[in-house]
C-alpha cells in the first residue's frame, strides 16, 4: 500500500513538474465538467452494472486481509471494466471537443477551449488509469497469485 502512494506521488509530481517547467499553471489544467464526464460518469455507470456493494468492496480490497477468490475476481473485473470505460469516455470527450472546435473554427476563443476539452478528456483518462485503476489491478492480481500459489495438502 505504501508503494502505491509513493508511486502515485512520484507520478503526480512528474506531471506537476512538467506543467510548471512548461510555463503553465496547475489550475489551468483543471476542468471540472470534463473530470465529471471522464471520471465520475464511468464510475457510476460501472457501479450500477456491478452494484454499489461490489463497488465499495472493490475499492476496499486493499484493506482486507482474508478475501475469497471469487470476490477478488469480481473486484478485478470491476477495475478492468472501469478502466476501459474511462478510456471510452475520454475518447468520446475528445471527439466532442474536436467536433465543437471544428464547428466554431472562425471563433478563436471557442476554438482554444474546445480543443482543451478534447485534450483534457484523454489526459484525465490516462491519469485516472495510472493513479487509481492500474494500482488496484496490480494489487488484486498479487492477492490472486498468493491464493493460487498457496496449496493446502
Amino acid at each position: 500500500m505504501i508503494r502505491h502512494f509513493i508511486s502515485v506521488a512520484i507520478f503526480l509530481a512528474g506531471i506537476g513538474w512538467m506543467i510548471i517547467t512548461s510555463g503553465g499553471v496547475i489550475w489551468h489544467y483543471l476542468d471540472i465538467p470534463t473530470i465529471i464526464f471522464v471520471v465520475i460518469f464511468p464510475l457510476v455507470f460501472v457501479s450500477i452494472l456491478f452494484g454499489f456493494k461490489e463497488t465499495a468492496f472493490a475499492f476496499s480490497v486493499s484493506l482486507k486481509r482474508e478475501i475469497k477468490k471469487e470476490k477478488l475476481v469480481n473486484a478485478l473485473d470491476f477495475f478492468k471494466i472501469y478502466g476501459k470505460t474511462t478510456w471510452i469516455a475520454g475518447f468520446i470527450g475528445a471527439f466532442i471537443g474536436v467536433i465543437a472546435a471544428l464547428i466554431y473554427l472562425e471563433d478563436k476563443a471557442a476554438l482554444g477551449s474546445n480543443l482543451a476539452i478534447a485534450l483534457f478528456s484523454v489526459l484525465y483518462s490516462g491519469v485516472v488509469n495510472v493513479v487509481i485503476i492500474t494500482p488496484f489491478i496490480i494489487f488484486i492480481k498479487k492477492k490472486l497469485n498468493l491464493l493460487n500459489n498457496s496449496v493446502d495438502y
